[in-house]
C-alpha cells in the first residue's frame, strides 16, 4: 500500500486524514467520528465470528459501539478508522490501562475488513497505533490474539513484539468453546532503532554492517540476493 507519491508508508496521528492508494484503490485514513455509530455496525456485522470473538468489545452491538465512540471522544482511547466507498473497512484502537497499577501499559487493537486484507492495510494502521503509543512514554504495550492467527502474530514480531503468554481455555465463543488467547509484549525502555527505516523495536538482526529490523532485513536481503 502507497500514498501517491510515496513508497514507504510512515503516518503519524497528527497528519490525519490521509489517503492511501493500493492499486486502483483509494482508503482514507482518519480518527474516529461521532457519527461514526451506522458503518462501524455494519462494518462488524460483515465480519466472521470467529474474528469477533477476541474483541473486547461487542462491534455488532449499538449499545457497545456507542460507549466506544464516547470513551474515544473523552480521550480515554485513541481510535483511527480506514474508510474506503463510504464504509468503514478496518480500524485502530490504543487504550491505557485504566488502574493505578496499569497506567504504564497501552493495548493496541487492529482489525481489518475481509475484504480488505492482502494489501497492508493491517500493517500501516498497527505501525499509526505502535507509534502514537510510542509517543504516549508508556513502558508497556500488548497485544491479545488466537494462536492460528499466524498474519497477525508476524506482524506484530516483525515491530519488535514477543510472546508474554499463553492463557490456556482462557474465553468462550458464543457456543460455550472454550479457546487460548496468546499475549504478546513490546517493552518500551528496550526498545531500538532499526538503521534502515527509524523504525523502534526489541530486536535487530545484522545485515552488510547494519542493525536492521525484521521486515528491513528481509528486503534488503532479497536484493542481495537478486543482485
Amino acid at each position: 500500500m502507497t500514498t501517491s507519491s510515496e513508497t514507504n508508508v510512515d503516518i503519524e496521528m497528527h497528519q490525519l486524514p490521509r489517503d492511501l492508494r493500493s492499486g486502483e484503490r483509494t482508503i482514507r485514513l482518519r480518527h474516529l467520528a461521532s457519527d461514526d455509530g451506522n458503518a462501524l455496525l455494519e462494518f462488524g456485522r460483515r465480519q466472521p465470528n470467529e474474528d469477533l470473538l477476541f474483541q473486547e468489545r461487542d462491534i455488532t452491538n449499538v449499545a457497545d459501539i456507542g460507549d466506544w465512540i464516547h470513551e474515544t471522544e473523552a480521550g480515554r482511547i485513541r481510535s483511527v478508522v480506514a474508510e474506503e466507498n463510504g464504509q468503514i473497512i478496518g480500524y485502530a484502537t490504543i487504550e491505557r490501562g485504566r488502574l493505578r497499577w496499569t497506567r504504564h501499559v497501552a493495548e493496541i487493537r487492529v482489525m481489518v475488513d475481509v475484504g480488505a486484507r492482502r494489501v497492508g492495510l493491517g500493517h500501516v494502521l498497527l505501525g499509526l497505533a505502535f507509534e502514537s503509543a510510542l509517543h504516549d512514554d508508556v513502558a508497556k504495550i500488548i497485544a491479545q490474539m488466537t494462536p492460528d492467527q499466524v498474519g497477525a502474530r508476524k506482524i506484530f514480531e516483525r515491530l519488535g513484539f514477543v510472546e508474554d503468554a499463553v492463557l490456556t481455555r482462557h474465553v468462550a465463543s458464543a457456543d460455550g468453546e472454550l479457546h487460548d488467547l496468546v499475549v504478546m509484549r513490546f517493552d518500551t525502555k528496550q526498545r531500538l532503532i532499526c538503521l534502515e527505516c527509524g523504525q523502534a523495536v526489541l530486536t535487530l538482526i545484522p545485515l552488510q554492517g547494519k542493525q536492521l529490523c525484521w521486515a528491513c532485513y528481509e528486503i534488503l536481503d532479497l536484493e542481495l540476493g537478486a543482485g
